[in-house]
Protein backbone atom coordinates (compact mmCIF):
# COMPACT_ATOMS: atom_id res chain seq x y z
CA UNK A 1 0.00 0.00 0.00
CA UNK A 2 2.77 2.42 0.90
CA UNK A 3 5.64 0.82 -0.97
CA UNK A 4 8.88 0.20 0.88
CA UNK A 5 8.28 2.84 3.55
CA UNK A 6 8.35 1.54 7.10
CA UNK A 7 4.99 2.31 8.73
CA UNK A 8 3.80 1.76 12.29
CA UNK A 9 0.41 1.49 13.93
CA UNK A 10 0.15 4.26 16.54
CA UNK A 11 -2.69 4.03 19.05
CA UNK A 12 -2.78 7.33 20.97
CA UNK A 13 -5.18 6.46 23.76
CA UNK A 14 -6.45 8.64 26.58
CA UNK A 15 -4.46 6.60 29.10
CA UNK A 16 -1.69 4.83 27.18
CA UNK A 17 0.12 5.15 23.87
CA UNK A 18 0.88 1.96 21.96
CA UNK A 19 3.27 1.79 18.99
CA UNK A 20 3.29 -1.35 16.81
CA UNK A 21 5.62 -2.30 13.96
CA UNK A 22 4.89 -5.45 11.95
CA UNK A 23 6.94 -7.10 9.22
CA UNK A 24 6.31 -9.91 6.77
CA UNK A 25 8.21 -13.09 7.54
CA UNK A 26 7.52 -15.79 4.99
CA UNK A 27 3.78 -16.18 4.65
CA UNK A 28 3.09 -14.77 8.12
CA UNK A 29 3.25 -11.42 9.84
CA UNK A 30 5.54 -10.87 12.80
CA UNK A 31 5.42 -8.34 15.61
CA UNK A 32 8.84 -6.83 15.07
CA UNK A 33 8.77 -3.93 17.53
CA UNK A 34 6.42 -2.72 20.21
CA UNK A 35 6.38 0.13 22.72
CA UNK A 36 3.88 1.31 25.32
CA UNK A 37 3.83 4.35 27.61
CA UNK A 38 1.44 5.91 30.15
CA UNK A 39 0.00 9.32 29.31
CA UNK A 40 -0.58 10.39 32.93
CA UNK A 41 1.60 10.03 36.02
CA UNK A 42 0.57 6.81 37.79
CA UNK A 43 -2.30 6.57 35.31
CA UNK A 44 -4.17 9.32 37.20
CA UNK A 45 -5.58 12.01 34.94
CA UNK A 46 -6.68 14.11 37.94
CA UNK A 47 -3.04 14.38 39.05
CA UNK A 48 -1.83 15.57 35.64
CA UNK A 49 -0.24 18.96 35.32
CA UNK A 50 -0.34 20.75 31.98
CA UNK A 51 -2.02 20.29 28.62
CA UNK A 52 -3.24 16.75 27.86
CA UNK A 53 -1.98 16.96 24.28
CA UNK A 54 1.51 17.79 25.54
CA UNK A 55 1.38 14.75 27.82
CA UNK A 56 0.25 12.58 24.91
CA UNK A 57 3.11 13.90 22.77
CA UNK A 58 5.57 12.97 25.51
CA UNK A 59 3.99 9.52 25.83
CA UNK A 60 4.24 8.95 22.07
CA UNK A 61 7.93 9.80 22.24
CA UNK A 62 8.47 7.42 25.17
CA UNK A 63 6.56 4.60 23.43
CA UNK A 64 8.66 4.98 20.28
CA UNK A 65 11.86 5.02 22.33
CA UNK A 66 10.79 2.00 24.39
CA UNK A 67 10.10 0.01 21.22
CA UNK A 68 13.24 1.29 19.48
CA UNK A 69 11.00 2.37 16.63
CA UNK A 70 12.44 4.77 14.07
CA UNK A 71 9.81 4.58 11.33
CA UNK A 72 8.72 7.90 9.85
CA UNK A 73 5.18 7.06 8.76
CA UNK A 74 2.22 5.93 10.83
CA UNK A 75 -1.39 4.84 10.69
CA UNK A 76 -3.29 6.19 13.70
CA UNK A 77 -6.92 6.45 14.80
CA UNK A 78 -9.46 8.61 16.61
CA UNK A 79 -12.63 7.88 18.58
CA UNK A 80 -15.25 9.50 20.76
CA UNK A 81 -18.20 11.85 20.47
CA UNK A 82 -16.60 13.82 17.63
CA UNK A 83 -16.82 10.71 15.42
CA UNK A 84 -20.15 9.99 13.75
CA UNK A 85 -20.74 6.65 12.02
CA UNK A 86 -23.98 6.02 10.17
CA UNK A 87 -25.22 3.13 8.04
CA UNK A 88 -27.50 4.45 5.33
CA UNK A 89 -29.26 3.31 2.16
CA UNK A 90 -28.92 5.10 -1.18
CA UNK A 91 -30.29 4.33 -4.64
CA UNK A 92 -27.93 2.35 -6.85
CA UNK A 93 -25.98 4.77 -9.05
CA UNK A 94 -22.51 5.18 -10.59
CA UNK A 95 -19.73 5.67 -8.03
CA UNK A 96 -19.03 9.27 -9.07
CA UNK A 97 -22.69 10.21 -8.61
CA UNK A 98 -22.79 8.36 -5.31
CA UNK A 99 -19.91 10.43 -3.92
CA UNK A 100 -21.73 13.65 -4.83
CA UNK A 101 -25.00 12.39 -3.38
CA UNK A 102 -23.31 11.46 -0.11
CA UNK A 103 -22.38 15.05 0.67
CA UNK A 104 -26.03 16.07 0.50
CA UNK A 105 -27.22 13.00 2.38
CA UNK A 106 -24.61 13.56 5.10
CA UNK A 107 -26.33 16.77 6.21
CA UNK A 108 -29.34 14.70 7.28
CA UNK A 109 -27.33 12.22 9.34
CA UNK A 110 -24.54 14.29 10.87
CA UNK A 111 -25.33 16.64 13.80
CA UNK A 112 -22.53 19.04 12.79
CA UNK A 113 -22.13 21.53 10.00
CA UNK A 114 -20.68 19.85 6.89
CA UNK A 115 -17.94 22.50 6.87
CA UNK A 116 -16.82 21.34 10.34
CA UNK A 117 -16.18 17.70 9.45
CA UNK A 118 -14.09 15.40 7.30
CA UNK A 119 -16.29 12.82 5.58
CA UNK A 120 -15.49 9.37 4.21
CA UNK A 121 -17.69 6.52 3.05
CA UNK A 122 -17.61 2.87 1.99
CA UNK A 123 -20.20 1.06 -0.11
CA UNK A 124 -20.97 -2.13 1.83
CA UNK A 125 -22.96 -3.83 -0.92
CA UNK A 126 -26.53 -4.30 -2.11
CA UNK A 127 -29.20 -3.48 0.43
CA UNK A 128 -32.01 -5.75 1.54
CA UNK A 129 -34.21 -3.17 -0.19
CA UNK A 130 -34.26 -3.73 -3.95
CA UNK A 131 -32.57 -1.02 -5.99
CA UNK A 132 -30.57 0.36 -3.06
CA UNK A 133 -27.05 -0.04 -1.66
CA UNK A 134 -25.87 0.04 1.95
CA UNK A 135 -23.27 2.71 2.65
CA UNK A 136 -21.12 3.28 5.73
CA UNK A 137 -20.79 7.03 6.29
CA UNK A 138 -18.14 8.32 8.69
CA UNK A 139 -17.56 11.93 9.74
CA UNK A 140 -14.92 13.34 12.08
CA UNK A 141 -14.79 16.90 13.37
CA UNK A 142 -11.91 18.73 11.73
CA UNK A 143 -10.66 20.37 14.93
CA UNK A 144 -10.41 16.99 16.66
CA UNK A 145 -8.51 15.49 13.72
CA UNK A 146 -6.23 18.55 13.64
CA UNK A 147 -5.42 18.13 17.35
CA UNK A 148 -4.68 14.46 16.77
CA UNK A 149 -2.38 15.17 13.82
CA UNK A 150 -0.52 17.73 15.91
CA UNK A 151 0.37 14.94 18.35
CA UNK A 152 1.53 12.65 15.53
CA UNK A 153 3.64 15.31 13.84
CA UNK A 154 5.19 16.49 17.11
CA UNK A 155 7.47 13.42 17.06
CA UNK A 156 8.32 13.85 13.36
CA UNK A 157 5.96 11.12 12.21
CA UNK A 158 4.13 11.56 8.91
CA UNK A 159 0.48 10.47 9.05
CA UNK A 160 -0.37 8.05 6.23
CA UNK A 161 -3.93 7.24 7.34
CA UNK A 162 -6.20 8.36 10.18
CA UNK A 163 -8.62 5.53 10.95
CA UNK A 164 -11.32 5.03 13.61
CA UNK A 165 -10.57 2.93 16.72
CA UNK A 166 -13.51 0.55 16.32
CA UNK A 167 -12.60 -0.26 12.71
CA UNK A 168 -8.95 -0.83 13.61
CA UNK A 169 -10.08 -3.26 16.31
CA UNK A 170 -12.24 -4.98 13.68
CA UNK A 171 -9.17 -5.27 11.39
CA UNK A 172 -7.37 -7.19 14.13
CA UNK A 173 -10.32 -9.52 14.68
CA UNK A 174 -10.74 -10.22 10.97
CA UNK A 175 -7.05 -10.96 10.39
CA UNK A 176 -6.49 -13.01 13.53
CA UNK A 177 -9.75 -14.98 13.60
CA UNK A 178 -10.59 -15.25 9.87
CA UNK A 179 -14.37 -15.43 10.50
CA UNK A 180 -16.86 -17.12 8.20
CA UNK A 181 -19.19 -14.90 6.12
CA UNK A 182 -22.16 -15.99 8.23
CA UNK A 183 -20.52 -15.23 11.59
CA UNK A 184 -22.20 -12.41 13.51
CA UNK A 185 -19.86 -11.11 16.20
CA UNK A 186 -19.98 -8.13 18.55
CA UNK A 187 -16.56 -6.55 19.12
CA UNK A 188 -16.23 -4.51 22.31
CA UNK A 189 -13.03 -2.58 23.02
CA UNK A 190 -13.09 -1.04 26.51
CA UNK A 191 -10.53 1.74 26.74
CA UNK A 192 -9.89 4.19 29.54
CA UNK A 193 -12.51 6.77 28.56
CA UNK A 194 -14.32 5.28 25.54
CA UNK A 195 -15.84 1.88 24.81
CA UNK A 196 -16.03 1.02 21.11
CA UNK A 197 -18.77 -1.33 19.94
CA UNK A 198 -18.65 -2.80 16.43
CA UNK A 199 -20.84 -5.56 15.02
CA UNK A 200 -19.34 -7.65 12.24
CA UNK A 201 -21.24 -9.82 9.78
CA UNK A 202 -20.85 -10.78 6.15
CA UNK A 203 -17.25 -9.62 5.97
CA UNK A 204 -17.87 -6.08 7.13
CA UNK A 205 -19.08 -3.76 9.89
CA UNK A 206 -22.83 -3.28 10.13
CA UNK A 207 -23.05 -1.32 13.37
CA UNK A 208 -20.59 0.93 15.20
CA UNK A 209 -20.98 3.07 18.29
CA UNK A 210 -18.72 4.74 20.86
CA UNK A 211 -19.96 5.15 24.44
CA UNK A 212 -18.41 7.17 27.23
CA UNK A 213 -18.66 4.52 29.97
CA UNK A 214 -15.29 2.76 30.13
CA UNK A 215 -12.42 1.78 32.42
CA UNK A 216 -11.87 5.15 34.08
CA UNK A 217 -15.56 5.41 34.98
CA UNK A 218 -15.24 2.19 36.99
CA UNK A 219 -12.09 3.43 38.74
CA UNK A 220 -13.58 6.84 39.47
CA UNK A 221 -16.68 5.25 40.96
CA UNK A 222 -14.51 3.15 43.28
CA UNK A 223 -12.43 6.19 44.23
CA UNK A 224 -15.53 8.27 44.95
CA UNK A 225 -17.24 5.63 47.09
CA UNK A 226 -14.16 4.58 49.06
CA UNK A 227 -12.25 7.87 49.28
CA UNK A 228 -9.15 6.20 47.82
CA UNK A 229 -6.82 8.08 45.45
CA UNK A 230 -7.31 7.21 41.79
CA UNK A 231 -4.15 5.09 41.54
CA UNK A 232 -5.14 2.94 44.55
CA UNK A 233 -8.70 2.65 43.22
CA UNK A 234 -7.29 1.42 39.90
CA UNK A 235 -5.19 -1.18 41.70
CA UNK A 236 -8.19 -2.28 43.74
CA UNK A 237 -10.30 -2.56 40.56
CA UNK A 238 -7.80 -5.00 39.09
CA UNK A 239 -7.74 -7.02 42.33
CA UNK A 240 -11.52 -7.19 42.75
CA UNK A 241 -12.43 -7.70 39.12
CA UNK A 242 -16.03 -8.10 38.03
CA UNK A 243 -18.66 -9.90 40.16
CA UNK A 244 -18.77 -13.66 39.83
CA UNK A 245 -21.92 -14.87 38.02
CA UNK A 246 -24.86 -15.20 40.42
CA UNK A 247 -25.70 -18.80 39.45
CA UNK A 248 -22.53 -20.30 40.87
CA UNK A 249 -22.64 -23.57 42.83
CA UNK A 250 -21.37 -24.39 46.30
CA UNK A 251 -17.79 -24.99 45.15
CA UNK A 252 -17.75 -21.63 43.43
CA UNK A 253 -19.13 -19.99 46.58
CA UNK A 254 -16.30 -21.48 48.63
CA UNK A 255 -13.84 -20.26 46.00
CA UNK A 256 -15.39 -16.77 46.12
CA UNK A 257 -15.15 -16.70 49.94
CA UNK A 258 -11.48 -17.61 49.72
CA UNK A 259 -10.97 -15.01 47.01
CA UNK A 260 -12.61 -12.26 49.07
CA UNK A 261 -10.43 -13.14 52.05
CA UNK A 262 -7.40 -12.80 49.82
CA UNK A 263 -8.69 -9.52 48.40
CA UNK A 264 -9.33 -8.19 51.90
CA UNK A 265 -5.72 -8.88 52.86
CA UNK A 266 -4.48 -7.12 49.74
CA UNK A 267 -6.73 -4.12 50.36
CA UNK A 268 -5.42 -3.86 53.91
CA UNK A 269 -1.91 -3.88 52.49
CA UNK A 270 -2.46 -1.09 49.95
CA UNK A 271 -4.57 1.08 52.27
CA UNK A 272 -2.75 0.43 55.54
CA UNK A 273 -6.07 -0.08 57.37
CA UNK A 274 -7.82 -3.03 58.99
CA UNK A 275 -11.12 -3.87 57.40
CA UNK A 276 -14.30 -4.89 59.12
CA UNK A 277 -17.38 -6.52 57.67
CA UNK A 278 -18.60 -3.22 56.20
CA UNK A 279 -15.31 -2.97 54.42
CA UNK A 280 -13.70 -0.90 51.75
CA UNK A 281 -13.47 -3.82 49.35
CA UNK A 282 -17.22 -4.46 49.68
CA UNK A 283 -17.92 -0.79 48.96
CA UNK A 284 -15.52 -0.88 46.01
CA UNK A 285 -17.08 -4.07 44.67
CA UNK A 286 -20.56 -2.49 44.73
CA UNK A 287 -19.26 0.63 42.99
CA UNK A 288 -17.53 -1.43 40.29
CA UNK A 289 -20.61 -3.58 39.77
CA UNK A 290 -22.94 -0.60 39.40
CA UNK A 291 -20.74 0.96 36.71
CA UNK A 292 -20.27 -2.36 34.92
CA UNK A 293 -24.05 -2.87 34.88
CA UNK A 294 -24.39 0.58 33.29
CA UNK A 295 -21.78 -0.32 30.66
CA UNK A 296 -23.39 -3.69 29.94
CA UNK A 297 -26.79 -2.01 29.64
CA UNK A 298 -25.42 0.22 26.86
CA UNK A 299 -23.84 -2.78 25.12
CA UNK A 300 -27.14 -4.70 25.39
CA UNK A 301 -29.05 -1.74 23.97
CA UNK A 302 -26.67 -1.58 21.00
CA UNK A 303 -26.97 -5.32 20.32
CA UNK A 304 -30.76 -5.19 20.54
CA UNK A 305 -30.91 -2.22 18.18
CA UNK A 306 -28.81 -4.11 15.63
CA UNK A 307 -30.72 -7.38 15.98
CA UNK A 308 -34.11 -5.66 15.66
CA UNK A 309 -33.36 -3.61 12.55
CA UNK A 310 -34.25 -4.76 9.04
CA UNK A 311 -31.76 -7.37 7.91
CA UNK A 312 -30.38 -7.73 11.43
CA UNK A 313 -28.99 -11.06 12.63
CA UNK A 314 -28.49 -12.66 16.04
CA UNK A 315 -25.15 -12.09 17.75
CA UNK A 316 -23.42 -15.46 18.23
CA UNK A 317 -20.40 -14.28 20.23
CA UNK A 318 -18.84 -11.20 21.82
CA UNK A 319 -15.09 -10.57 21.69
CA UNK A 320 -13.70 -8.25 24.33
CA UNK A 321 -10.54 -6.13 24.27
CA UNK A 322 -8.93 -3.03 25.72
CA UNK A 323 -7.17 -2.48 29.02
CA UNK A 324 -10.29 -3.05 31.11
CA UNK A 325 -10.76 -6.51 29.63
CA UNK A 326 -7.95 -7.50 32.03
CA UNK A 327 -10.35 -7.25 34.97
CA UNK A 328 -10.73 -10.73 36.51
CA UNK A 329 -14.07 -12.46 35.79
CA UNK A 330 -15.21 -9.69 33.39
CA UNK A 331 -15.83 -12.01 30.43
CA UNK A 332 -17.82 -14.42 32.63
CA UNK A 333 -19.87 -11.60 34.16
CA UNK A 334 -20.68 -10.10 30.75
CA UNK A 335 -21.60 -13.52 29.35
CA UNK A 336 -23.99 -14.06 32.27
CA UNK A 337 -25.58 -10.62 31.91
CA UNK A 338 -25.82 -10.58 28.10
CA UNK A 339 -26.59 -14.30 27.69
CA UNK A 340 -24.06 -14.65 24.87
CA UNK A 341 -20.61 -16.31 24.85
CA UNK A 342 -17.85 -13.80 25.65
CA UNK A 343 -14.12 -14.25 25.20
CA UNK A 344 -11.05 -12.03 25.32
CA UNK A 345 -9.70 -11.17 21.88
CA UNK A 346 -6.12 -12.29 21.28
CA UNK A 347 -4.58 -9.63 18.97
CA UNK A 348 -1.57 -11.89 18.28
CA UNK A 349 -3.50 -15.08 17.55
CA UNK A 350 -2.32 -15.19 13.93
CA UNK A 351 0.83 -13.07 14.32
CA UNK A 352 4.30 -14.32 15.26
CA UNK A 353 6.44 -12.43 17.77
CA UNK A 354 10.08 -11.51 17.18
CA UNK A 355 12.57 -12.80 19.73
CA UNK A 356 13.76 -9.21 20.17
CA UNK A 357 10.41 -8.17 21.71
CA UNK A 358 10.29 -8.01 25.53
CA UNK A 359 8.14 -11.08 26.20
CA UNK A 360 7.28 -10.17 29.81
CA UNK A 361 6.15 -6.66 28.82
CA UNK A 362 4.15 -8.06 25.91
CA UNK A 363 2.43 -10.61 28.15
CA UNK A 364 1.39 -7.84 30.56
CA UNK A 365 0.21 -5.55 27.75
CA UNK A 366 -1.42 -7.79 25.14
CA UNK A 367 -5.00 -6.74 25.89
CA UNK A 368 -4.09 -3.13 25.12
CA UNK A 369 -2.93 -3.91 21.57
CA UNK A 370 -6.16 -4.64 19.68
CA UNK A 371 -6.37 -1.19 18.07
CA UNK A 372 -2.62 -0.75 17.48
CA UNK A 373 -2.30 -4.13 15.73
CA UNK A 374 -5.29 -3.28 13.53
CA UNK A 375 -3.68 0.01 12.55
CA UNK A 376 -0.38 -1.64 11.67
CA UNK A 377 -2.30 -4.18 9.58
CA UNK A 378 -3.56 -1.37 7.34
CA UNK A 379 -0.17 -1.25 5.64
CA UNK A 380 0.55 -4.96 5.55
CA UNK A 381 -2.68 -6.53 4.36
CA UNK A 382 -4.44 -3.72 2.46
Amino acid sequence: MFGSKSIIGLDVGSSKVKAIQLKKKGNRLELERFGIADVFPNGDRSAAQGDVRQLQMQAVRRALEAGKINAKYCVSAVSGESIIVRYIQLPQMPEAELKNALRWEAEEYIPFSIEEVNIDSVVLGPSATQGKVDVLLCAAKKDMVSDHLEIVRSVNLTPAVVDVDSFAFLNTFEYCYQPQPTDCVALVNIGAEITNINIYIGGTSRFSRDISVAGNAITQSIAQKTGLPFAQAEELKQILGAPLPEDQGENDEEEESSLISSIRGTVERITGSDLGDDSQEATAARAARNTLVQLISEIRRSIQFFENQAGGATISKLLLGGGSSRMPHLADFMASELEVPVEILDPLRNIAVSSSVDQALLSNSKEFLGVGIGLALREKVA
